[in-house]
């Protein structure tokens, strides 16, 4: 009441910042610092209009045009906000004895709006510096397991438990961003070697057993598929055939490759089928230097040296165990329990490889490797794809993410005269993933790994050193099986004709 009586002593707002500083408890402030911020706010009160203004009319919103076009120019941020925070409070004061008639007096809500962007300029930067982090950290992992960055950031983000994140993020990658074209024609040959020619003729490998005894020799040879049928109404010149590659034994092609659309409406992609004659092939599941997870000898990642001249052929295995929720056997060792009723790779010790349903089938022989990874997507020849729910075919955590991104997907089955086919390719669903299983043969089939990646093929032998990818489109270094995995893969070798 005092205060507004004398209103003559202050009737500009200038007058009153003035002399608030005068009257505002200072005593546990040095003087020489008093004496300073009473210069730097005279100097920035020096032609502002707010020094001007009546202060029964002064508002947050003539303080706020005070900052920006006053404070924030001619001071430094660290002096600007000081003397903003000054002039809020002293109107403030101004307001509770009725001299401020027009100013708020509780709460400056473009200030904590103000805060809160300060704040996310704060948390921008930190994020900022965490990302330059983790792009080092992605770049040395790319290096030291010869990945891609888009790869090797993927496994760190899995790895610290961000696995949902990244779901979420692809699930809006493939379905708006990346996705993929209807109609059309493929831009690359239904051939298998497509424009580029073999690394080396025909041979076959070294007439010696494999130096396991248990595999045997190759004494018979099994019939090579009929061609697919293409889903789509204009057929390319060789699609769907299966085309001999140079792993041969006996003078007989035991892989060969087809390349065919995978459906009717996006006829400008090919996947490739890859048939694997199990009479004149052996196979092993051999564990990374990393994964499947576990507390166990990991070993090299690599192929025994004494079974390298006959490796010809290295196949992506599942998805980490984390992901898959399954189990995994090696060597007679449970790493983790098996899970009933989920899909299971297992290779035995005499080199022959099954799909089997865990609990319901029944095995045939002594385990080198059982490992699990989602449900059967072919069984009794039938597809197993309703739905497309993600738990069940793709990103195995709550349901993230959706079956029906068309994706880089792989798959491997078995068919009716006990020959497998290996199907990979970058534009497939869960659903024309199980289809094409069903066209290849497939009278039992589960998924394996996806996603660019990681869902790789790549054939060795005469294509060694540097191997030969089974699908063009893979941007893999075709020497990723060759060379220490971090992760399983399947290897093929060749028996003894």
């Amino acid at each position: 009441a005092s205060l507004s009586r004398h209103y003559y002593h202050w009737g500009t707002t200038g007058h009153w910042l003035r002399w608030w500083l005068d009257v505002a408890d200072t005593s546990e402030i040095e003087p020489h610092i008093v004496e300073q911020f009473r210069l730097i706010l005279d100097s920035a009160l020096v032609d502002s209009e707010i020094a001007e203004l009546d202060i029964r009319k002064v508002t947050g919103w003539q303080l706020r045009k005070f900052f920006r076009r006053k404070l924030r120019v001619s001071l430094s941020k660290t002096w600007a906000i000081r003397i903003y925070n000054y002039s809020h409070f002293a109107l403030v004061a101004a307001a509770r004895v009725g001299v401020a008639k027009k100013y708020r007096k509780r709460f400056d809500f473009w200030w904590a709006v103000n805060g809160f962007v300060r704040l996310f300029d704060r948390v921008v930067a930190v994020l900022a510096i965490v990302a330059a982090l983790f792009v080092g950290f992605a770049a040395d992992r790319a290096h030291r397991e010869n990945e891609d960055l888009v790869s090797s950031a993927t496994s760190i983000m899995r790895d610290v438990g961000l696995g949902v994140v990244l779901a979420t993020v692809e699930d809006y990658y493939y379905q708006y961003v990346a996705a993929p074209l209807s109609g059309g024609t493929p831009t690359t040959s239904a051939n298998f070697d497509g424009s580029a020619e073999p690394t080396a003729t025909p041979t076959s490998v070294p007439p010696a057993i494999a130096n396991v005894y248990e595999w045997g020799a190759a004494t018979a040879f099994s019939e090579v598929p009929a061609a697919l049928v293409s889903p789509a109404a204009d057929v390319v010149p060789g699609e769907g055939e299966f085309q001999p590659t140079l792993i041969t034994v006996g003078g007989h092609s035991v892989i060969r490759v087809a390349r065919i659309r995978p459906d009717a409406e996006h006829t400008s992609y090919f996947a490739t089928v890859t048939w694997l004659d199990s009479k004149a092939l052996a196979f092993q599941q051999l564990p990374g230097t990393v994964y499947p997870e576990g507390n166990y000898d990991h070993g090299t990642g690599m192929v025994p040296d004494a079974l390298r001249p006959f490796y010809v052929a290295g196949l992506a295995d599942a998805f980490l165990l984390a992901d898959s929720q399954g189990g995994y056997i090696l060597n007679g060792a449970v790493i983790k329990p098996m899970v009933a009723g989920k899909a299971t790779l297992v290779t035995y010790t005499d080199g022959t490889m099954d799909i089997v349903q865990w609990g319901r089938d029944k095995l045939k022989g002594d385990l080198q490797v059982a490992r699990q990874n989602l449900q059967l997507n072919v069984d009794g020849g039938v597809s197993q794809v309703h739905d497309e729910n993600q738990y069940k075919w793709g990103w195995a955590w709550q349901g993230v993410g959706s079956g029906k991104n068309l994706v880089w997907r792989s798959a491997i089955g078995i068919r009716a005269d006990g020959t497998f086919v290996f199907v990979i390719g970058d534009c497939l669903s869960a659903q024309s993933l199980a289809d094409l299983m069903v066209r290849a043969g497939s009278v039992k089939a589960m998924p394996l790994d996806m996603n660019s990646g990681y869902a790789n093929g790549f054939l060795y032998g005469p294509y060694a050193p540097t191997g030969k990818r089974l699908d063009p489109n893979i941007y893999r270094d075709a020497n990723r099986f060759w060379i220490p995995s971090d992760r399983d893969f399947i290897a093929v070798y060749a028996k003894s004709p």
